[in-house]
Formats: structure tokens, C-alpha cells, sequence
């Protein structure tokens, strides 16, 4: 079982189904300690799941295999450059609206400083490193991202 309060639980009960969680009232540790002892009252009396059957239920609901599949999935989505910049932020908006409104903030100000950063220091003013370890082979000719410091 998971015990957690109702202000920080956010991320849990989207994770783990209502059964396995206890949400205190209250943010307190007095709280969160009746909410341990209530726990631990309750799967000693039967009412709740022991940790086991937790465990066994969880282990249906997950495996790794699809866990790498989806992750898989994410990685090819992401190096694959299907929308454009304007499709990414709408969908980012659309999705999420809360966080996205806050995703695209962020990427403006990333750009923002991409811009500036960039007008300071145009790309052909950067060195270019003469050789450059990579993946187990030597590249060439690639910039020095770093600056003129090569470090």
C-alpha cells in the first residue's frame, strides 16, 4: 500500500490503483503517521491486500517487455521528425493545457536564448574540432559546440 498525503498523491493515484493508496487529510507528519497505522491495522484485519498480493497484482499490470516497447515507441516518435515545430506546440497545448501552456513558455524561452546566444556568437565564428571520438569511430570535421575552450 501506498500512504501519501492529497497535496503531494497527485502522481501516485494516476499510477497505482485506488486500492493500493491512502491519501492523509492533511499535509502533517501526524497525518501521515494515522495513515501508516490505519494501513498496517487494515492488512493485518484483511480488508486491504498484503504487500504480496500487491506485488503479484502489480506484476500482471507491468512487465518489462512492455515497458520497453514503449519506450521503444517514444524514442522512434522523437527522432522521427513527423510534425513541424508550430504541430508539436499545438499538440503539446492540446494535450496537456495546463502543462502545456508551460511546455511552450519554456520552449519560447529556450529559443529566445538559442536566438541570442547565436546572434553573439554566429555558428561559422565557432572552431571546428580536427577529429572526435564517437560511438567507437573517429568523425571528422564536426563543431566544437562547446565554445572556443574545447572543454
Amino acid at each position: 500500500a501506498v500512504v501519501s498525503t492529497q497535496s503531494t498523491g497527485g502522481g501516485i493515484v494516476e499510477v497505482f490503483p485506488a486500492d493500493f493508496v491512502y491519501l492523509a487529510p492533511e499535509t502533517t507528519a501526524e497525518a501521515l503517521v494515522e495513515g501508516l497505522v490505519e494501513t498496517i491495522e487494515r492488512i493485518d484485519e484483511g480488508s486491504i491486500m498484503s504487500g504480496w498480493e500487491m506485488h503479484e497484482r502489480v506484476k500482471k499490470m507491468y512487465s518489462w517487455s512492455d515497458v520497453t516497447r514503449r519506450t521503444e515507441q517514444v524514442y522512434k516518435e522523437c527522432l522521427s521528425p513527423k510534425m513541424s515545430l508550430t504541430d508539436r506546440l499545438e499538440f503539446q497545448l492540446n494535450r496537456a493545457p495546463v502543462a502545456g501552456v508551460l511546455y511552450v513558455i519554456c520552449y519560447a524561452i529556450s529559443y529566445l536564448i538559442f536566438a541570442i546566444t547565436t546572434w553573439l556568437q554566429p555558428e561559422h565564428t565557432i572552431e571546428v574540432v580536427p577529429t572526435r571520438y564517437c560511438d567507437g569511430r573517429l568523425e571528422k570535421g564536426r563543431p566544437n559546440t562547446l565554445g572556443r575552450r574545447g572543454r
